[in-house]
């Protein structure tokens, strides 16, 4: 009688959940579309000068140009019958590197739009000046095309599944050495993020990391207040706490960081800043440069032999 009972009693628990089921597969047979999977990373044709200017870089690239974030509607119905609009939206989240004067990551999602007049010629420099300089291998999956990101001075900024780059409305006035800094900043937003991700180069890596750790014991010198960067606090640092004309920048080249972390430059780099910093430095200039440039900073140098190898390895 008991093992009777306890039979019922399941099938009673069994039954709910199979009826939510059942119930489950046919609203979703009922509100299932045959667009429902479009690729909404597809372009077509337009008379539209701009739509025009960015299926014809599609068409040579085959990477779709955007003017605004959310790139396709889609009237739906939900559960419960309701029909509503659906909003595709490129995803700006899992963000690589930052911009031109922003060496973190960082998230947004709010934009200043271009001018719709000044996208065909913003798109012209995107396909005759700067995609010619961009490896192959390295794969953008769309461009968002906007004059600026709302509260930053960022002028590249990589998410999930767009790069956005900015200034639409100057692009096409841009000189060679504009370019070349566009260049390094959108490799250095790819390239950096892979060097630290990549188990390949984690030896390498903390070797790197290590030449400025070593100059201080009691804390870790990434993200760490400029101000103790000085006599007081570090052994054999050349600098007075309050010496006021020594710049964060000064203090971080004999560190051996190239730069302290923006926007206030207050702290020291993150690792991840530390490795951009020198990787967009790779795509800037030619080693016999960067030697002459820092050649009076022993550990930036032997950070340089360190990470220059690796970013010649990634480049292959």
């Amino acid at each position: 009688m008991k093992n009777i009972s306890r039979t019922v009693y399941h099938v009673l628990m069994v039954l709910p959940l199979f009826a939510i089921a059942l119930l489950t597969a046919c609203s979703e047979e009922e509100t299932t579309f045959e667009d429902y999977e479009q690729d909404w990373f597809q372009l077509t044709d337009s008379s539209d000068p701009a739509q025009h200017a960015a299926y014809e870089f599609f068409k040579q690239y085959g990477i779709p140009i955007f003017f605004n974030d959310t790139i396709g509607t889609q009237q739906r119905v939900d559960v419960f019958g309701n029909e509503y609009t659906f909003y595709k939206t490129l995803t700006l989240n899992a963000a690589i590197g930052g911009g031109q004067s922003s060496y973190g990551d960082a998230f947004y999602n709010t934009f200043i739009y271009a001018n719709r007049a000044d996208l065909p010629g913003a798109i012209n420099y995107l396909k005759t000046q700067l995609m010619p300089q961009i490896p192959s291998f390295l794969h953008i999956h769309s461009i968002l095309l906007v004059e600026a990101i709302n509260g930053s001075s960022d002028d590249v900024y990589v998410g999930l599944n767009t790069l956005v780059i900015t200034k639409a409305s100057m692009l096409a006035n841009y000189q060679a050495e504009q370019t070349k800094k566009l260049r390094a900043v959108v490799l250095r937003s790819y390239i950096g993020k892979k060097l630290t991700s990549d188990v390949n180069y984690e030896e390498g890596l903390k070797r790197f990391y290590g030449v400025s750790r070593a100059i201080y014991d009691a804390r870790d010198v990434y993200n760490y207040s400029t101000w103790y960067f000085n006599a007081n606090n570090m052994p054999g640092c050349p600098f007075d706490p309050y010496d006021w004309s020594v710049q964060a920048k000064d203090k971080m080249l004999w560190a051996g960081f190239l730069d302290a972390a923006p926007p206030y430059y207050n702290m020291s780099p993150t690792e991840q800043d530390d490795v951009n910093m020198f990787t967009e430095a790779y795509f800037t200039y030619t080693d016999a440069e960067f030697r002459d440039m820092y050649g009076a900073y022993p550990r930036v140098i032997e950070k340089w032999e360190i990470i220059k190898p690796m970013l010649d390895d990634c480049m292959k």
